[in-house]
């Protein structure tokens, strides 16, 4: 699902040879009701949304984001909630400088340091996810190996989001229509114990068939990458929420938690409690 938006997202580029400057970063979560209070800041402001949708106005545009979406509000620029969010909203949020500033960038074959568009929804490796939570772990360290360690963390989760903007550039439009209707069902249902042959039936073709197209388009089977989605939302789950690991695997499909502990070790090559004590901590508004 795309952000609704009603003017075209704008890119954003900075050109530097200097890591961002962090500032603070925290995570908000609410239980009703919402509405993002107006604000203009003389620094950047970075929001991930993990749950709920927030309702949000930047450059007099609105936007509405759901999990696994981003909005770059950029410093100098007013934001405000256009409207309440509908039941719990829950995202996570940095705020950061940069010497030279971001600039609205209308030839992108510029060398930039830092390219990315206003608003995106990121892909489902939960690449992004982890290094914001890293980020808002190192944030509260009281002693750091160097000063400016989290000033670094900032940089390359903007790089990592610049990253995914040029891959999804590369592989937005080359899907087969199968295949994308695939991946939409298993967004939708990935929560629900399902097999190959269920999809399938669901989007209309044999199961031998999507699966040979599924592979040969994406790279991964479709077993992989509905793991990958599930695992990304369990460690949503682990590192947000005091849930046990039984409790995250059947929330997120898995019928079995001896299976959903192997595939985690997998993916991320450590378990899920070890990844639930690495980011337990955080700085919660």
């Amino acid at each position: 699902m795309s952000a609704i938006i009603q003017n075209k997202p704008r890119i954003f580029g900075c050109k530097t040879n200097e890591p961002l400057k962090f500032s603070v970063c925290g995570q908000l979560i609410s239980p009703l009701r919402f509405v993002h209070h107006r604000r203009n800041f003389d620094e950047n402001v970075l929001i991930m949304v993990t749950e709920g949708t927030l309702y949000i106005t930047a450059n007099n545009a609105p936007f509405s984001l759901v999990p696994g979406q981003y909005i770059f509000l950029k410093a100098g620029e007013e934001h405000f909630g256009q409207r309440p969010s509908e039941g719990k909203l829950s995202y996570l949020w940095a705020h950061f400088r940069s010497d030279c500033g971001f600039e609205t960038v209308n030839d992108e074959s510029g060398e930039y340091t830092y390219l990315l568009p206003e608003t995106l929804t990121l892909s489902d490796s939960g690449r992004t996810a982890q290094l914001f939570h890293q980020l808002m772990d190192m944030s509260l360290e009281e002693k750091l190996y160097i000063k400016n360690m989290s000033d670094y963390a900032m940089s390359l989760l903007l790089m990592e989001i610049s990253q995914e903007y040029f891959q999804s550039k590369d592989s937005s439009d080359k899907l087969p229509s199968a295949v994308v209707s695939a991946r939409e069902w298993i967004k939708n249902h990935y929560y629900l114990p399902f097999d190959v042959r269920s999809l399938a039936d669901a989007v209309g073709y044999s199961s031998d068939y999507l699966s040979s197209l599924f592979k040969q388009s994406t790279g991964i089977s479709i077993v992989r990458y509905t793991n990958r989605l599930r695992i990304k939302t369990a460690k949503t789950l682990l590192s947000n929420y005091d849930i046990t690991i039984k409790e995250a695997a059947f929330s997120c499909g898995f019928s079995d938690e001896k299976y959903f502990m192997k595939v985690f070790k997998q993916l991320e090559g450590i378990t899920p409690s070890q990844y639930k004590n690495s980011f337990g901590r955080k700085n919660i508004n």
